[in-house]
């Protein structure tokens, strides 16, 4: 059973009450068209408002899943690429697996790092990778570094694991400006703005604080890390999604 298997079965007559009944309106919406992702033509269902939660019936990818895919298959061929992916059942997994190397992996508090769980994804903590310099040609993540409490770390380890020329690609919430919402102190939440923001998560039913909001200063708020960060798609759709490249130099 993979993890959308697992998220659909649990507490399934509550996500029907909860979610399904109140957004049935949303269903007129769906759409039938080529999905970006798996490249055949299939049924988009639309389950809420915007288009995070618009996804291809075949292998369930979304807009940012559809942007990331496409800038994949326009990189070229991966056969010789090593590549790491913060996700362990994402819908481009499948064109991942044509890299050379293509680890899959996961995020739990108290999980040991480098440990292989029953489905193959590896424990990785994207600030303390196991991953030795200079090995990874590409990292892929899709809204994962807005929860990272020290995205700072995050993106020297991805510096650190990255050979020259590879990149960590990835997407997050497009928002005006830089801002971090909250900290971690001696393994306590401090949140710096009023109003916490929780992301749905499937794997906690209570959602996953968002420490942060990233915007267009990318380069001036992480360049000390020795990326390069730059746009290289979009924006797209009503929340103008766009899909961030962040390449450590060859020189």
């Amino acid at each position: 059973m993979n993890l959308l298997q697992r998220y659909i079965n649990k507490d399934l007559p509550g996500r029907i009450r909860n979610r399904v009944l109140p957004n049935l309106r949303h269903l007129t919406k769906s759409r039938i068209r080529q999905c970006r992702a798996c490249q055949r033509i299939s049924l988009f269902v639309q389950f809420a408002e915007h288009e995070e939660f618009r996804v291809c019936f075949r292998c369930t990818a979304n807009l940012r899943y559809e942007m990331l895919a496409e800038h994949i298959r326009g990189m070229g061929d991966l056969s010789t690429a090593d590549v790491l992916e913060l996700d362990p059942a994402s819908p481009i997994s499948l064109l991942l697996s044509g890299a050379r190397s293509h680890v899959r992996s996961y995020y739990r508090p108290g999980h040991v790092p480098g440990t292989i769980r029953e489905d193959g994804a590896r424990m990785e903590d994207i600030t303390r990778l196991t991953f030795p310099n200079d090995s990874l040609d590409l990292i892929v993540s899709s809204d994962v570094l807005e929860h990272v409490p020290d995205a700072h770390a995050a993106f020297r380890e991805s510096f650190r694991v990255l050979r020259p020329g590879g990149a960590h690609l990835f997407t997050v919430p497009n928002e005006p400006a830089t801002i971090r919402r909250a900290i971690l102190e001696s393994g306590e939440v401090r949140h710096l703005v009023p109003d916490p923001e929780y992301h749905s998560d499937p794997l906690d039913r209570n959602g996953i604080l968002a420490f942060w909001h990233f915007g267009p200063d990318m380069n001036e708020q992480f360049g000390e890390c020795g990326l390069q960060f730059s746009v290289v798609r979009g924006p797209e759709g009503v929340q103008r999604r766009i899909l961030w490249l962040a390449e450590k130099p060859t020189a």
